[in-house]
């Protein structure tokens, strides 16, 4: 698969990729290749009553989590034909929240219900899922921990270790300060990506009639 970036054309298959800080300029694209990533979802797709709507969705609700987590600078990319900094193609996006940062203060919490209910309202299932978001919340931990909000890799470059190199600066960061890292995914298919990283499945959270959630936890290396 080729794509344009800067002019020149680039095989996403082949070319080499770094892994860098993302400037909040370049949140939008992120927004954009998270939705690429996630699509489909069979949670945020339960939100919505067709696939076409919910890829319509994605990035809005990517925006959501980006203005909650984004001001803690803690968000790295990929991106194939230079750093983030530079005007090249991004192809995966990790959106972290360091220690203190969650469970989120309840003016923050506040403010990321009122994003994701907007646009929730516009979908199906909402009285279950927002069961499902509480029931979720509830068991997210209280200890110091790094908490993975997002991950995604453009598809065009899934199995190429891109995900993985995108986990390893918060990871590094999490092992020197003697923390975890804690994140939660709504694919079965993920465990094993994760527990190859040193995440374990802490919690199973599901309420009746929803998807599940599982959250892991990966403690600190020494």
């Amino acid at each position: 698969m080729a794509a344009t970036y800067g002019g020149r054309v680039a095989d996403l298959r082949n070319a080499p990729y770094t892994v860098s800080m993302l400037p909040p300029a370049r949140y939008p694209e992120a927004e954009a290749c998270l939705a690429r990533a996630f699509w489909p979802d069979p949670l945020f797709g339960f939100f919505m009553p067709d696939r076409r709507k919910e890829y319509s969705m994605l990035p809005d609700v990517f925006h959501a989590f980006l203005a909650d987590a984004g001001p803690f600078e803690r968000t790295w990319a990929a991106t194939i034909g230079g750093e983030a900094a530079a005007a090249d193609r991004l192809v995966g996006a990790a959106v972290w929240v360091p220690p203190g940062g969650m469970p989120r203060p309840f003016r923050r919490e506040l403010m990321m219900q009122l994003r994701l209910g907007r646009l929730l309202l516009k979908g199906s299932n909402l009285s279950i899922g927002l069961k499902l978001l509480t029931a979720v919340d509830k068991v997210h931990p209280a200890e110091p921990h790094w908490y993975l909000a997002l991950l995604g890799t453009d598809p065009a470059v899934q199995g190429r270790g891109v995900g993985s190199a995108l986990l390893e600066p918060a990871m590094q960061q999490a092992d020197a300060e003697g923390v975890s890292c804690y994140l939660e995914t709504q694919k079965e298919e993920n465990l094993p990506f994760y527990g190859r990283h040193g995440f374990e499945v802490l919690h199973v959270v599901s309420v009746p009639g929803s998807p599940t959630v599982w959250g892991m936890r990966r403690p600190p290396r020494s």
